[in-house]
């Protein structure tokens, strides 16, 4: 059983506070701008005691792994390859090996420290060379030659459609995760 978390506390606490169903119902309407306002902003207000950059980044991470998860969009985390640790990846490792233009690593900055990103997106470039497949997600807007989006409403709603449109593009589901 995994540890519990200040983050994962509050995100859950806010997500059993709306339901599943409302969940279910925001996301097959695209009312991803009310599921972040409803879950993330309240969640962040909860979280004391821990760095703003990590707690943006934390946060963003979990809440993605679940939406993802409740949209059926094909995913890992936490995983390693080739010697970097790699946030998450759409769709798996299997089509990494097998056609890396199908492939979207994404990254959630946890710190204020732009050396720190430029150094991560410099060892995921060495894996995915398309920078229109590496997204960064921080907590502020960050100009850097790679797709990238904020923690806020706006910018993280059109991060989810554009999941959803790479996903629907590619035409994955979470079937595909199957073949090999």
């Amino acid at each position: 059983m995994s540890e519990s978390s200040p983050v994962k506390d509050a995100l859950y606490a806010e997500i059993d506070k709306i339901g599943q169903e409302q969940v279910h119902v925001l996301l097959l309407e695209g009312r991803f701008s009310d599921l972040f306002e409803k879950i993330y902003e309240s969640s962040i207000n909860k979280i004391e005691n821990i760095d703003e950059y990590e707690k943006h980044g934390t946060l963003a991470e979990s809440f993605t792994h679940y939406l993802f998860t409740e949209m059926l969009i094909p995913s890992q985390r936490k995983i390693f390859f080739e010697d970097t640790e790699l946030d998450m990846i759409i769709p798996n490792t299997t089509e990494l090996k097998r056609n890396i233009n199908n492939v979207i690593l994404i990254h959630f900055v946890k710190t204020s420290k732009i050396e720190e990103v430029q150094q991560k997106i410099q060892k995921m470039k060495k894996i995915q060379k398309s920078d229109a497949n590496i997204w960064i997600i921080s907590k502020d807007n960050i100009s850097i030659s790679q797709v990238s989006y904020a923690t806020n409403r706006d910018s993280y709603s059109r991060f989810l459609k554009d999941v959803q449109d790479f996903v629907k593009i590619k035409e994955m589901n979470k079937l595909n995760i199957f073949k090999t």
